[in-house]
């Protein structure tokens, strides 16, 4: 019988999916959420999902 990884070890593992999705971007989790970082700029969101749709939106737009 398996077990299921920890919560912890999850969230690891997509914080490390998100930094090698946006190289340069910082991400921080506090109360309020997380808190992606890059140069001057900051987004936050209530959680990481919703933070890298939005920073795939920012992306595209900075390429248009």
């Amino acid at each position: 019988m398996t077990t299921a990884p920890s919560a912890e070890f999850v969230m690891e593992r997509l914080l490390q999916e998100a930094t090698r999705e946006f190289p340069g971007w910082s991400f921080q989790r506090d109360r309020s959420g997380w808190t992606a970082t890059h140069g001057e700029t900051r987004l936050t969101r209530p959680s990481l999902a919703a933070l890298r749709a939005l920073l795939r939106l920012h992306r595209g737009a900075r390429r248009n």
